[in-house]
């Protein structure tokens, strides 16, 4: 084997010139392997530790089995909405519209915090984002085979530098050591259809793999179109006593027809069920021309569609090299590849030009996406005795270009939403950035008391330079930088014995400039250049103190943090989402963040399961600030979609045998409480509870088949009619008149029946 190796580390070690362009994140390795190892180690009630028993912090943790209970096809991030911390809201049942998909922890929004894949950086996971891929589009559910979440800080590995508040860590499902096919079949409400097939090849002289496929046809539950994706994952490994080598591809096609944004104004005229105008072509023109009808009253009320389109590619090689007993070697190049455009229909009153003779009143707004990024993840790890030494360096280089410009539409009927189109009529912007990732990390594990305390302490730094150029005049271009060589981070682990354990932990960190629609630079030159010299990079100081309980029935931990966030970066949409105005960007002062996190599961016997967490979270603007000379009175408001209490709970019980197999029946509800979408508090969404509920039933050989299982699910099973997304356009300072169109209503009751089968 001595041959193999060798020629498998060279030849990994030659990519590293090709690769200073293709930056990717050895980090999950770092962070699997060095921060979370006592996690994963913690074997109880035959799964792994839910609530993350030995760690030095807050963690939480979903493993394969929990995966495969949901529906197929159901997010990674809806599949964490039960943890204490997480507030999470989507309009379809999945979580899968990334128009709508919203995710926040302990007062941080879903950009400012950080995901990986198999320690591949996913960036910050915004609509707009410039710097990474959705979650929803990384890896195909069935192949996932654990979750990992920290609410108040991930390891000093993790390649991020958006994760303010916390990190979510997807990890792959391995290949199978036997050869095999796995097929599933879903088909539910509203004409839903979704296939999933995997072949493994087993294992072949340290040779392993597996590829599959999905594709799904979701259309939506109100107005018009589907959202359809198409997947390809493959993943294949080989091992050998001194190291594993492992290669990730994922291909996503994916086209989305989002639903509409609502105020609350547009929900008092016009009902939770109004959406875009499609397909009643001529009724958007008459809109257009000022010709309204039923409840609408203005051009800017509905639209006559829009969609957007997202084509990915991502690869990744992964190296881990046990150099000896004690010293071990990961590296982890990485690629990612997207092409995307957005649509909108847009009425003339949103144009910036006149139409054409012959042209309709409308004409199909684009957004423009372009991104290539690459990298590496680094690191290194050393045992010696009690101490477990751990360094590592993660560094990327991204392109990322973006542009809105208008496609003319005949006035015969609306042209192709489905398809991207390469031209740049009458363009508002068009950017381009550049952007430059070195990141670093040090750390010691230290166990003391013959293992019963320990330690993990450490720093890591970056450097991120970011470089707009605009190739056409409307939007800023300039350079911003986020340094610091020291964000430190400690954190320790004691056993008390018979079951019992406390935590604690204190973290830095910074978040980079983000690049996109919504960043820094959407604002026009002189604004930039008046600001550029005094912008600050958001950073934060969390803290956390925490006990565990854990034995053969219960695992319960009880957390408390306070968090200080300061440099808030606010975004000012003066104007319709559709118009593209410049927007306007600064400091606005400080956050303090301080709340409790509970959870507690019982598991008497194999067949009956109750998971409970209970979430109070009292986040809150410290200062006031200025807006366009006004001042705004935000200080001592509660942050904007930050719901002070969130509970969850969730009941499952297998069934003795029937018809030769296992019977299992879940019921869970999901109480979220109060929000608002304005920074002074003069808009709030009442809170909601929802209910799901489902019924699976499994056996083991049947026929040819090594293992059947039919699944029915049923999702707001009491139809609660309830405001899921409430910055879909951002937030706001004010809404007295409630006519701000940034709401997205959740979905009402569906039903999905799934059908897998393993041969």
């Amino acid at each position: 084997m001595k041959l193999p190796r060798t020629s498998l580390c060279l030849a990994l070690l030659a990519t590293f010139p090709l690769l200073v362009h293709a930056t990717d994140d050895t980090s999950l390795s770092a962070a699997a392997d060095a921060s979370a190892p006592a996690a994963k180690d913690a074997k109880v009630l035959e799964t792994i530790s839910v609530v993350g028993q030995n760690a030095t912090r807050q963690v939480q943790q979903i493993d394969k089995t929990q995966i495969d209970q949901a529906v197929p096809g159901t997010s990674p991030i809806q599949m964490l909405q039960t943890m204490p911390g997480v507030h999470f809201v989507s309009n379809d049942p999945f979580g899968t519209d990334e128009w709508s998909s919203r995710i926040s922890l302990r007062g941080f929004n879903h950009t400012q915090l950080g995901y990986t894949l198999d320690g591949i950086p996913m960036g910050n996971t915004d609509y707009h984002s410039g710097d990474g891929l959705s979650v929803t589009r990384a890896w195909i559910s069935e192949n996932l085979s654990e979750l990992e979440l920290s609410q108040g800080s991930g390891a000093l590995g993790t390649a991020s530098t958006s994760n303010l508040g916390g990190t979510v860590q997807l990890y792959t499902d391995n290949p199978s050591t036997t050869p095999g096919v796995r097929v599933n079949a879903t088909g539910g409400s509203y004409g839903f259809k979704r296939g999933y097939i995997r072949a493994d090849t087993g294992s072949l002289g340290g040779f392993s793999g597996y590829i599959s496929g999905m594709y799904v046809d979701a259309p939506k539950w109100k107005g018009d179109d589907s959202q359809t994706q198409k997947q390809l994952n493959t993943k294949a490994m080989y091992e050998w006593t001194g190291g594993r080598v492992t290669g990730l591809l994922d291909v996503v096609r994916r086209i989305e027809q989002p639903y509409l944004d609502l105020s609350k104004d547009t929900l008092k005229r016009c009902g939770y069920n109004f959406d875009y105008l499609a397909p009643d072509w001529q009724r958007a023109v008459d809109i257009a021309n000022g010709k309204y009808s039923g409840c609408v009253q203005t051009a800017d009320d509905t639209y006559y569609n829009g969609n957007g389109i997202r084509n990915d590619e991502i690869v990744s090689v992964k190296g881990e090299f046990f150099l000896n007993d004690r010293l071990t070697l990961n590296l982890q190049p990485y690629y990612h590849h997207d092409l995307g455009q957005g649509h909108w229909f847009a009425p003339v009153s949103d144009l910036p030009y006149t139409p054409a003779p012959g042209d309709a009143p409308i004409a199909l707004r684009l957004s423009h996406y372009l991104m290539t990024r690459g990298g590496m993840v680094n690191s290194m790890s050393y045992d010696l005795g009690s101490h477990h030494l751990e360094g590592g360096f993660w560094f990327e280089d991204s392109q990322y270009t973006i542009a809105r410009s208008f496609q003319p539409n005949p006035l015969s009927g609306p042209i192709d939403q489905d398809r991207t189109y390469d031209t740049y009529y009458h363009a508002k912007f068009r950017q381009r950035f550049k952007t430059l990732t070195r990141q670093w990390y040090l750390q010691d594990s230290w166990s003391l008391m013959n293992d019963a305390l320990r330690i993990d302490y450490g720093f890591k730094g970056h450097n991120v330079t970011t470089n707009a150029v605009a190739l056409l005049p409307g939007r800023a271009s300039g350079a911003l930088k986020a340094e610091s060589d020291f964000l430190p981070q400690i954190g320790a682990n004691y056993e008390l014995g018979n079951g019992w354990e406390t935590f604690a932990s204190f973290s830095m960190n910074q978040n980079a400039f983000e690049p996109g629609a919504n960043g820094a630079w959407s604002t026009n030159q002189a604004t930039f250049d008046s600001l550029r010299n005094t912008l600050h990079p958001e950073r934060s100081s969390n803290s956390e103190l925490g006990v565990r309980y854990v034995d053969h029935t219960i695992q319960s931990s009880l957390a408390l943090y306070n968090i200080d966030f300061k440099n808030r970066l606010l975004v000012i949409v003066p104007c319709a989402g559709v118009v593209s105005c410049p927007n306007q960007i600064a400091n606005v002062g400080k956050v303090n963040s301080k709340g409790a996190e509970f959870t507690f599961v019982w598991q008497p016997t194999d067949s009956l399961r109750w998971f409970n967490s209970a979430t109070y979270n009292d986040a809150k603007y410290k200062d006031n600030y200025v807006d366009n000379g006004a001042l705004i009175p935000a200080k001592g408001k509660t942050v904007v979609d930050s719901p002070k209490q969130m509970f969850a709970s969730e009941l499952s019980y297998k069934f003795g045998q029937i018809l030769s197999g296992n019977l299992r029946a879940t019921l869970g509800t999901k109480y979220t409480g109060a929000r608002y979408y304005t920074f002074v508090n003069d808009q709030r969404i009442a809170g909601f509870w929802l209910w799901d509920a489902g019924l699976s039933w499994e056996r083991k050989n049947v026929g040819f088949a090594k293992n059947l299982k039919v699944s029915l699910n049923v999702s707001n099973l009491f139809n609660k009619k309830y405001i899921a997304t409430i910055d879909s356009n951002g937030f706001t300072t004010s809404d007295p008149t409630g006519t701000f169109q940034s709401l997205l209503t959740g979905s009402p009751r569906q039903g999905f029946l799934s059908v897998d089968m393993a041969f």
